[in-house]
């Protein structure tokens, strides 16, 4: 069984094993089987179902190898992203189903965290919004506790009283989303070399949704070349991805820089289609 540092221990088919058991064979009794002439020995026979044990405990020892080696990355992972760092507190926050965002640092915000959370969540219909507000708020606050470093000051406008556990109580907030409602226009220009199936308006409309669903996330500037491209639709020869902020009067299809706070929010019905 062969180790290597990038694919770990690789388990010997049973046509190498017994390939080395006929080399050693020929060593130690003088013969001189080939593949062909070994096969038809009692040597074969005998030690075939022996080379069936052999790889099948190689194979094992290998899926071993591979979880302790997986257990160690998410160990090392944790190490060196510890809790109260910036991505330590994402992941918390990820981990209880809240997508969040973190104010870049700058020197004016020493000493100070600012952190967006989204209590809302994206489905293909558009936005839900949960119905358990006070009971997530509480929760928040109580991550935001358990994550942050002492001494830190929370900004934002929602805040919640925490006890800790000598009995003293502290306010720690949160920002909530600005939510910045826009309507979507997708130009979709036919090739004039195209020898692909167009796809139906409905379809690419759905498409372009779970794309920006996917892709997009709070605290990102959002870029509209990256949410539909010529994967999307072979057929186009132009694809042009559209933004409007004030109901369709201007449109825009540079990359939107946004403070950690902004979020577009759109739904299906947000979306047209203009196919040339």
């Amino acid at each position: 069984m062969s180790f290597s540092l990038e694919n770990g221990y690789t388990p010997r088919t049973i046509d190498g094993i017994m390939s080395a058991l006929r080399i050693q064979i020929n060593i130690q009794f003088g013969t001189d089987y080939d593949v062909a002439s070994f096969q038809g020995t009692n040597f074969y026979k005998y030690f075939y179902a022996l080379a069936q044990k052999l790889q099948e405990s190689e194979v094992k020892t290998s899926e071993i190898f591979l979880k302790v080696q997986q257990y160690y990355e998410e160990i090392n992972a944790q190490i060196s992203r510890p809790v109260n760092t910036n991505l330590g507190i994402v992941d918390a926050f990820k981990a209880k189903g809240w997508e969040i965002a973190v104010k870049p640092m700058i020197l004016a915000d020493a000493g100070k965290i600012n952190l967006c959370v989204n209590v809302e969540k994206f489905e293909d219909d558009g936005i839900t919004i949960t119905d358990d507000y006070p009971d997530q708020k509480t929760e928040i606050c109580g991550l935001i506790k358990d994550y942050t470093v002492g001494g830190a000051v929370t900004e934002g406008a929602e805040s919640e009283a925490v006890v800790l556990t000598n009995g003293q109580s502290f306010d720690f907030k949160y920002h909530l989303p600005n939510k910045i409602p826009v309507l979507l226009r997708l130009t979709l220009t036919t090739s004039e070399n195209n020898q692909n199936v167009i796809g139906q308006p409905d379809v690419v409309k759905q498409k372009l949704l779970s794309n920006i669903n996917t892709l997009y996330k709070l605290g990102l500037d959002f870029e509209p070349q990256r949410y539909f491209t010529q994967v999307d639709a072979p057929w186009a020869a132009v694809i042009l991805l559209e933004y409007s902020e004030d109901d369709g009067d201007t449109w825009d299809s540079d990359v939107k820089d946004t403070d950690f706070k902004d979020q577009f929010t759109y739904a299906l019905e947000d979306i047209t289609l203009v196919e040339i």
